[in-house]
């Protein structure tokens, strides 16, 4: 616990020393300077789709991709990725640690995990926006409501991640980088739920790296696609609900990334593989695929409501498992 009573109310609040650089972050990166950043950010970018309705200019974007086989990586950036970002900042080393430690239990079982290789997934995520065509990051309203946030109710790491996305990139890179990009909502993959099926049917081929080995099949059956092959990454901790390391980095992970090969230029793969989708899309797009990273949406089509913004009637509408 802390003297601020911050993140009093969620799973595992901040000690004392992570409380304090929190307040200190806030105050020096306080919501004008984070609205700045955001809009430093997705400014630079050639275009910015937002919201339900852009799922039909991405699909168009995609689709046409798809039509001339051009190598693609999609990617999404959530606050497990702004929390990788963030410790790029290296001016809050205790908040950074707690945040680490937080989204590596989350994802991967063990504290440990993200902590010990920091730099290996600091570069992932830099790379995975450096090879990427479109980027979806946290929304600029989402940043601006967690201001609003009491300190006993606010979520440390979540907020660090929405926010580090924008501190970090705005602070510490060069914006021209993202003037070929297109910048989106982490939420496109949603976006894009009534056109997955019209974007891939009638494919040769189409890959999957997931935790899912259903939805191969289901999108054989529904989309008539020639062949499907799946890559199985080990199953979110969180999500298996498991208090162990699942061992899918570094374990498994060479062998994962060495499966990764498209078999023709523009051969299409679905990815929904936590923090390393960045590293796998990055892969396929080099190796001259099109990389999807649907994130969330897999649980969905699941029939699995994974997180707390889904509501039951979004999942059983989308749901591909009767």
């Amino acid at each position: 616990m802390n003297s601020y009573d911050l993140a009093a109310n969620t799973w595992w609040p901040p000690g004392q020393a992570a409380a304090d650089d929190y307040v200190a972050y806030a105050a020096e990166f306080d919501r004008a300077t984070c609205l700045e950043h955001f809009d430093a950010v997705a400014g630079a970018a050639r275009a910015l789709h937002v919201g339900n309705p852009s799922g039909g200019a991405i699909a168009r974007f995609l689709r046409e991709r798809i039509e001339q086989r051009v190598p693609t990586s999609l990617i999404r950036l959530g606050d497990a990725d702004g929390n990788v970002l963030f410790s790029g900042l290296e001016i809050y080393p205790d908040l950074t640690t707690y945040n680490l430690q937080k989204i590596s239990r989350i994802y991967f079982g063990a504290k440990e995990v993200m902590v010990d290789h920091r730099e290996f997934f600091f570069e992932t995520v830099v790379e995975g926006i450096a090879h990427a065509d479109l980027v979806g990051g946290p929304e600029r309203g989402t940043i601006d409501r967690s201001f609003d946030t009491p300190y006993p109710d606010l979520d440390v790491r979540g907020m660090c991640g929405m926010r580090g996305v924008y501190d970090y990139l705005a602070t510490a890179t060069d914006l021209s980088d993202l003037g070929q990009k297109i910048w989106a909502s982490t939420w496109f993959s949603r976006a894009l739920l009534p056109h997955y099926f019209d974007l891939v049917r009638g494919l040769p081929f189409l890959g999957f790296v997931t935790c899912y080995p259903e939805l191969e099949r289901v999108f054989r059956e529904r989309a008539g696609v020639t062949e499907t092959a799946s890559v199985t990454v080990p199953m979110q901790a969180s999500i298996a609900k498991v208090h162990r390391d699942i061992r899918h980095y570094p374990d498994a992970y060479p062998a994962i990334l060495e499966q990764l090969r498209p078999p023709h230029e523009g051969a299409v793969y679905i990815v929904a593989a936590g923090i390393l989708s960045k590293a796998y899309c990055s892969a396929i797009k080099q190796r001259g695929g099109i990389a999807i990273d649907v994130g969330s949406v897999a649980d969905v089509w699941m029939g699995a409501r994974t997180r707390p913004d889904m509501p039951n009637d979004f999942v059983e509408k989308w749901s591909l498992i009767a």
